[in-house]
């Protein structure tokens, strides 16, 4: 039977303490071992128990949640910190900076006055993340220690080697089919969730200035953080990067962010594309959900696509590229297990036989320019 995950508990106020502990402690396989008033406070009991799980609160006197995940990320990199943050946009902000220095993800503090209500949410939010932690960690506790190397024997007598063994190359998931050049991607879609602000920011990056199609990208978020991460995005990589608005058109080279809360699916106008938003029911536990985007994209796009399904907890997103793909005009590329923080939806796309590549994320915006290029 696996251990249970060791969380430490960091927050200046002692009510989100005790709030945060209780909720944890709910968590089968969580066990709150210790707990910390600022940052400092956390990095010094740090350097003397063990623990596989930080919750960090973002704004805290003496020191901060940014500077003290920078300094848990170099001392304690066997530490997963989760941050803890309120919804304003500067924390909001904050989070984003979080994210691409190395937090897994975020929670935010329940708004709910009702105590019971706000141990529910808060334990919704935070019951799927250290899950995952805690399967990670007992898989990486199942590795066999790696045997001792053993003492090189004495030099034999010179002898004459004729040709030097081929080195057998390691395997390669090629692209399905060559690219069809006269079939050119017309649209890209993005889904991702746990990791994806880092993902996507390297993906963006890479492509630069060459994404010369329109592109909508789902992200896991609540509302007011989806503004901040496409502000950031479009720092990090020089597109056009904002959060969708209702009938807004699509524009070639300019990327969509569907709004946090709100799920974003395509529309027809006057024969035109352009995008919805609306309230409606979670799907696959999320909203915005990537399979609403891609099932409305199947609906009102017929030309060719190319669907990206990048690191998250779960199963969006696969139904969804299922659905593309029956117009046989869907091109997918999904991320490899190695580079993803949570092999999540990629997996449940790959299990399906849906990805037509499975590449690391460092490739993977290279792909995209080269594919609509």
């Amino acid at each position: 039977m696996s251990r249970p995950i060791k969380v430490m508990v960091v927050d200046d106020t002692i009510t989100y303490r005790m709030i945060m502990k209780k909720v944890a402690e709910t968590i089968p396989g969580v066990e709150v071992i210790d707990a910390a008033s600022n940052g400092q406070v956390a990095l010094d009991k740090l350097s003397r128990v063990v623990v596989d799980v930080v919750l960090l609160d973002v704004e805290m006197p003496v020191k901060d949640g940014l500077a003290t995940l920078k300094e848990i990320t170099a001392r304690f990199p066997q530490v997963t910190v989760v941050m803890v943050s309120g919804t304003s946009r500067s924390n909001a902000n904050i989070v984003m900076e979080c994210l691409n220095a190395g937090a897994l993800d975020f929670v935010t503090k329940p708004l709910e006055s009702n105590i019971s209500r706000a141990h529910d949410a808060l334990r919704l939010d935070l019951e799927p993340i250290l899950t995952v932690i805690g399967q990670k960690k007992s898989r990486e506790a199942e590795v066999p220690p790696t045997p001792p190397a053993v003492a090189k024997p004495a030099a034999a007598p010179a002898v004459r080697v004729t040709a030097s063994p081929t080195p057998t190359p390691a395997p390669v998931r090629a692209a399905a089919a060559p690219v069809d050049t006269g079939n050119r991607p017309q649209l890209l879609l993005i889904g991702s969730s746990t990791g994806g602000p880092a993902a996507l920011s390297r993906v963006l990056t890479d492509l630069g200035r060459r994404l010369s199609i329109p592109a909508l990208i789902v992200q896991h978020m609540p509302p007011v953080f989806t503004a901040s991460l496409a502000a950031q995005l479009a720092k990090a990589s020089g597109l056009t990067v904002s959060e969708a608005r209702v009938g807004q058109p699509l524009v070639a080279g300019e990327v969509l962010l569907a709004p946090g809360g709100q799920h974003m699916a395509l529309g027809n106008e006057d024969g035109k594309l352009v995008i919805t938003l609306n309230d409606g029911p979670k799907v696959n536990e999320c909203r915005p959900a990537v399979d609403v985007l891609f099932m409305s994209a199947a609906v009102h796009f017929n030309g060719p696509s190319l669907c990206v399904i990048l690191t998250g907890m779960g199963r969006d997103g696969a139904l969804g590229v299922q659905t593309m793909k029956r117009n046989r005009k869907s091109y997918c590329i999904t991320q490899d297990k190695d580079s993803c923080v949570v092999y999540g939806m990629p997996r449940s796309v790959n299990e399906l036989g849906l990805a037509d590549e499975t590449l690391p994320l460092d490739r993977i915006g290279h792909r995209i320019a080269e594919l609509c290029s």
